[in-house]
């Protein structure tokens, strides 16, 4: 999965990979945006935890108001996000079509969040029509409306159906009920006589129907949809006793109803009796002037996609609706996936937090505060990993970071140990003497939230982390270089460095043979006055990169190249003497 940023803050342009088994370390001068680019993806993660608006202000990154998100220049005033949608992470299988979808985020009115202006969903493989959802031009009645069919889902917005995946007719009164970036329901309006009519139709032509062939699932207590939907609209008719046929009555409030017992009920009706059912059903159904197609199938929202009218308009939507499927679902697993451990870890303590309610996404706290905590009840079940030397393995969490901590040679052995009322606290063995961490560099509090964070997070998580450098020897982050690319290859890396140390491992590595080429990138954002772009560096086999921007790692060069030229000078001075 590709992810990309366009115009928030002062990023003008930012893409990556954030594929399983991908790493990504962005670089780039101070205030250059490096840190804009890992925000609008935690931005979108925290929107996605609940139903409801974008979330500016939420557990992963506090943002402020909308309207200062929008990058100051930018023509189009809006915010960009663009993702490939994987089918093969999806629960509906690989067989699906490969799309991406991209959105236009605009401020609301009153600046508290983000909302869709437009959105467009085009399939990668093939040119052929985009299904395109758009606030433009749409009716204000309209909008009303279906705000009006949509409110048992919650705070909606809507964006009306501009056209559909390889269909360029336009498609009238159709909307999709959008929370932040997520689509929940598909409304298509209707006037009161053609929901009638449809409904109508559709009933009669089911009852006479040959049941023998019709309905294999008959008299197994599985009705199908069309049968459920009849006898809901008939119970909702009974309830006000708007016809007082018993034997109708009373397959419709059986519980044991199947589409044959509905069926004989209404064919026991002498055809004027029918009729007037039919016609009761369907002003009943008509009162509702629209069809609600749920896009994820919500348990509490079940009955509203079982309809005749809501069959005909998954139908009728085709692929367009299935890509919305896809997108809901590749939504929640980007969700579940991203994982952030902040810059700023804490102090090194004698005491840790005790174990807290955990805010999705933090796998041991902003600030690593409760590393301890995780660490000290982490060995009830086994993670998955690779060791040092490559050698793929599954033991406790705490067996697993001390031989990653042995590898960064900053300590032998650590323990996490409750202590009562005060919380829990770190023991650290060191040259076979024990300390706690007050004891010992600040270097160790900051390395062992990252290796903690990243052997307890989820299976393909995406793990974000910014500067893991701080407060390390230059050799510790060579190191820890080799912690973040191997440890665990199943997941996505992303970290924020300035660290040379850091990358020059990586060109080692490469050089080395040891890392993939494809299975790295390395982002350089540099500024300009169209904003900031995040520019890639390709890495060759021989540990090279593809170019060298300037302000990219130049300082010690430059320090390098003037000691040499000062000796130089120095040295033929001396000679002249």
């Amino acid at each position: 999965m590709r992810w990309q940023i366009t115009n928030f803050k002062g990023i003008a342009r930012a893409e990556f990979d954030i594929s399983p088994g991908h790493a990504t370390v962005i670089t780039g001068v101070n205030s250059s945006g490096k840190s804009s680019t890992i925000q609008s993806l935690l931005l979108t993660a925290q929107s996605l935890y609940d139903d409801g608006p974008i979330v500016l202000n939420g557990p992963l990154v506090r943002l402020g108001d909308a309207e200062d998100l929008v990058r100051e220049g930018a023509e189009s005033n809006s915010i960009g996000i663009r993702l490939n949608l994987d089918p093969a992470r999806s629960a509906r299988g690989p067989s699906d079509p490969e799309a991406q979808v991209s959105y236009e985020l605009v401020s609301s009115e009153d600046h508290s969040t983000l909302r869709a202006r437009r959105v467009t969903i085009e399939r990668t493989e093939f040119s052929s029509e985009p299904f395109v959802l758009a606030r433009q031009n749409s009716r204000g009645s309209d909008v009303e409306l279906a705000l009006q069919a949509t409110r048992h889902f919650g705070e909606c917005d809507v964006l009306h159906v501009k056209s559909l995946l390889g269909d360029d007719r336009r498609q009238l009164r159709t909307y999709v009920a959008m929370q932040g970036l997520r689509p929940v329901v598909v409304v298509q309006l209707l006037s009161p006589e053609a929901v009638r009519t449809r409904y109508r139709k559709a009933f009669a032509a089911w009852i006479a129907e040959d049941e023998r062939v019709a309905h294999p699932l008959d008299g197994l207590g599985t009705a199908p949809s069309i049968a459920r939907d009849f006898a809901r609209v008939l119970s909702d008719v009974i309830q006000r006793d708007e016809f007082s046929e018993s034997g109708l009555q009373d397959a419709v409030r059986s519980r044991g109803l199947t589409p044959s017992r509905l069926r004989r009920a209404m064919r026991e009706l002498d055809a004027s009796q029918r009729d007037a059912i039919l016609d009761i059903a369907a002003d009943q159904r008509a009162r509702s002037p629209w069809v609600c197609l749920p896009v994820k199938q919500l348990w509490s929202f079940r009955s509203m996609s079982d309809g005749v009218l809501e069959a005909q308009l998954e139908e009728i939507l085709g692929d367009s609706y299935v890509a919305l499927l896809l997108l809901s679902e590749c939504l929640d697993d980007l969700s579940q996936r991203v994982q952030y451990l902040g810059p700023l870890r804490d102090e090194p303590r004698v005491v840790w937090n005790h174990w807290n309610e955990l805010a999705r996404g933090l796998p041991v706290g902003t600030r690593g505060e409760f590393s301890a905590a995780v660490l000290s009840r982490g060995d009830s079940a086994l993670v998955s990993y690779r060791s040092p030397n490559g050698e793929p393995k599954m033991a406790p969490l705490s067996s697993a970071v001390n031989e990653w901590l042995a590898h960064l040679e900053i300590g032998d052995d650590v323990v996490a140990r409750p202590r009562g009322k005060l919380g829990v606290g770190f023991d650290l063995q060191i040259n076979g003497r024990t300390r706690d961490l007050t004891s010992v560099g600040v270097g160790v509090s900051q390395a062992l939230p990252l290796l903690v964070g990243l052997l307890k997070s989820p299976q393909s998580s995406v793990f974000i982390v910014e500067q893991p450098e701080l407060h390390l020897h230059p050799a510790v982050q060579a190191r820890l270089a080799d912690f973040l690319l191997r440890a665990r290859p199943d997941m996505s890396v992303i970290v924020e460095t300035h660290s040379e140390a850091f990358i020059t491992r990586i060109r080692r590595r490469a050089a080395e043979g040891t890392l993939p080429l494809k299975d790295v990138d390395i982002a350089f954002v540099e500024t300009s006055d169209s904003g900031s772009v995040a520019r890639r560096l390709g890495l060759t086999e021989f540990g090279d990169l593809s170019e060298w921007p300037e302000g990219f790692l130049s300082s010690t060069e430059e320090d390098i190249r003037e000691i040499l030229r000062h000796n130089v000078e120095r040295a033929r001075g001396s000679l002249d003497v």
